[in-house]
């Protein structure tokens, strides 16, 4: 039986590449760093190794005598305090990461980047694998510490490492403990806590499809390759309103400027900042990524992996519906049904 370590398992993406990898019979072993989520995979069998990506040591004994290695954890945040904690992490806890996979010869390495470490575009049509990184300009710590990490899985594949890269667009789906930044833009909106839209947007996908991309590219991706997951580019207001349908929240009416929302966003950063140390509604960052927007296509996947979709509606009900019944939201869906997980 093929044995294979999965990185941040208990996280939102991590679970989901958990539940793919055990529908295919593999042997798990996942390194959980604390208790804190270990709800998200108590329906699992599974051999437990404690591991922090700050930790090299721990690093090295999680990756021994497994077959594969799925390097999914991250801090996935679009406001931090630490910017070094998030570069230290993100990009030298990649290194490390992929070194103690290397020198403990596993066959082969599943890297999650984020299509925030591809470009934008000039033209507006949607990124393909090949567009080089130009999203230096939005200042947004997150989506730099995706690229420079990218950039490590990339000189290791240089050097004959035998890793596939993967690129989720924002997830969406049950199990959104933290919740995502994406979880709770749907999460401030159905509080009342989001007065407007502006024009912009994001590619979107079920974050259980983003698990089965993660094996189909396991099982059938090319060594040195990257590939894009993602299903549907949105709009904002189509997002918000597709929100509406499901939960009978009210329609957003307001629509605000690119210029006035990024204005606000970082008087909301600088607040939370300063003041409440409490994650804001947008960030400076955010506003700037979303306003481009950000639009990708995983044709590459779909074509050479075989990927394929659930409807945004149903993934988007089961976000909702793990919300209300978490008790982060208070409206229950008008639709669809409790997902049996």
């Amino acid at each position: 039986m093929t044995k294979v370590l999965i990185t941040g398992a208990t996280g939102f993406i991590g679970r989901a590449v958990a539940d793919a990898a055990k529908k295919r019979g593999l042997d798990l072993r996942l390194m959980i760093r604390s208790d804190k989520y270990i709800d998200q995979v108590k329906h699992l069998d599974f051999e437990r190794v404690s591991g922090d990506l700050t930790d090299p040591d721990s690093l090295k004994k999680a990756c021994e005598g497994v077959d594969a290695v799925f390097h999914v954890a991250a801090m996935f945040s679009m406001w931090v305090q630490d910017r070094d904690l998030l570069l230290k992490t993100n990009v030298d806890g990649t290194r490390a990461m992929l070194r103690a996979a290397l020198d403990a010869g596993v066959g082969k390495i599943i890297y999650t980047s984020s299509v925030a470490a591809i470009g934008h575009r000039a033209d507006g049509k949607p990124s393909d694998e090949t567009v080089e990184w130009n999203l230096e300009r939005t200042n947004d710590p997150y989506t730099k510490s995706k690229y420079l990490a990218c950039q490590v899985a990339k000189e290791f594949i240089a050097q004959g490492a035998p890793i596939v890269i993967t690129y989720p667009s924002a997830p969406i789906g049950w199990g959104d403990i933290k919740p995502t930044p994406t979880g709770q833009m749907y999460v401030d909106y159905i509080n009342g806590k989001i007065p407007a839209y502006y024009d912009g947007g994001f590619s979107v996908i079920d974050v259980d499809d983003v698990g089965e991309g993660h094996l189909l590219a396991f099982e059938k991706g090319r060594i040195g390759e990257g590939y894009i997951l993602t299903n549907r580019n949105m709009t904002l207001k189509e997002l918000f309103d597709l929100t509406s349908d499901i939960t009978g929240v009210p329609k957003l009416r307001r629509k605000f400027s690119k210029g006035m929302t990024i204005i606000t966003a970082g008087l909301m950063e600088w607040w939370s900042s300063a003041v409440t140390k409490k994650a804001p509604v947008l960030t400076s960052g955010g506003a700037r990524m979303t306003a481009l927007p950000p639009f990708y296509t995983s044709e590459k996947a779909v074509r050479e992996l075989g990927l394929r979709f659930t409807p945004i509606r149903e993934a988007l009900e089961k976000a909702i519906w793990y919300f209300h019944q978490r008790g982060m939201i208070k409206v229950k869906p008008l639709t669809g049904k409790p997902p049996q997980r």
